[in-house]
């Protein structure tokens, strides 16, 4: 049995959603459209994650807790020795979506399981894939100028997701 559930993911897709809402309503108080740029949308979004998430998953573990601290794994579930790393990502415009890591801290720790929410675009629908036990042999070595990033072999990856909220296209097969 995984320590994660659908039901949680609703739970804390749904105070995602609302907290976006009420981001989107502040940004536009002063001008700025948040959707515009996803990728610091979903920074501001990431916090909000790891909050809503620990959170539901602490209803069944009460010893998990997140700290949001810069170096700390996102989530901890000391009661099971597990640490899970909470991603975001949104559909970028050719139709994929990147699943990274930072490929220093997943080589010190051997192995990790991730949580990755993919977003839409205007934080309408949502995909969620849990992975247990994602190592280096998962992902690429990083690029160079990609600060230490790196991005998943999805054939290899894709193995070991599974599927929490939403389903899984393969796009290679659907252009095809």
């Amino acid at each position: 049995m995984s320590y994660i559930t659908k039901e949680m993911v609703q739970s804390a897709l749904s105070k995602m959603k609302s907290f976006h809402d009420k981001q989107l309503e502040l940004h536009q108080e002063f001008d700025i459209d948040f959707t515009e740029n996803t990728g610091r949308r979903n920074i501001i979004m990431s916090a909000a994650q790891e909050k809503f998430f620990a959170s539901e998953i602490a209803s069944h573990f009460p010893d998990a807790i997140n700290d949001g601290k810069t170096g700390q794994p996102d989530i901890v579930i000391p009661s099971i020795g597990k640490e899970l790393e909470c991603k975001i990502t949104t559909k970028r415009p050719k139709g994929g979506y990147s699943f990274q890591t930072d490929y220093e801290t997943l080589r010190k720790k051997g192995q990790l399981d991730y949580l990755y929410v993919l977003a839409s675009p205007d934080f309408t629908e949502f995909g969620v894939l849990f992975f247990e036990g994602l190592t280096i042999e998962d992902f690429l070595p990083p690029a160079n100028g990609s600060r230490g990033k790196s991005q998943m072999k999805k054939s290899v990856g894709m193995k070991k997701a599974k599927v929490l909220h939403g389903e899984t296209q393969i796009v290679n097969e659907i252009e095809v």
